[in-house]
């Protein structure tokens, strides 16, 4: 009876890590962003590019194409992206699909948190319920 408690268990558990597979934004990739909004003279559109490093909390800076008074530069913010969250649907063959991990974005210190950031398996990113307002995707 151990036996096939222990072999349940060790199947439960095998079964939930092959299901966790949370995506998070490709580190020093360079994104196509659209703006709603912008708010620190990002450029619409433009790149930007996260030097970030972590796995469930990532931290790092984001690098820009921003654009002030006609003059186009690039200019950079810390950055956190934390409390992972995967979003899974079934399809119509009853498989279960991840369709994108959900992130808290924050800009820091104390800047913008986007609370429905969403990385899909494509790569895209969307940055969504911001407290400043705005939104972006980034392709």
């Amino acid at each position: 009876m151990k036996k096939i408690v222990l072999f349940a268990l060790l199947f439960a558990v095998a079964a939930v890590a092959v299901q966790a597979q949370t995506l998070a934004p490709i580190p020093n990739r360079y994104y196509y962003c659209g703006y709603t909004n912008p708010t620190m003279h990002e450029k619409n559109p433009g790149f930007s590019i996260f030097a970030i490093s972590g796995t469930s909390y990532i931290q790092g800076i984001e690098y820009f194409q921003a654009l002030l008074n006609g003059r186009e530069y690039w200019e950079n913010r810390k950055v956190t992206w934390a409390k992972p969250f995967d979003m899974w649907i079934i399809n119509a063959r009853g498989e279960e699909v991840l369709r994108g991990t959900r992130w808290e974005f924050t800009i820091n210190p104390s800047g913008p948190q986007c609370t429905n950031t969403i990385v899909r398996p494509d790569g895209s990113i969307y940055f969504g319920s911001c407290s400043d307002g705005h939104s972006r995707t980034c392709t």
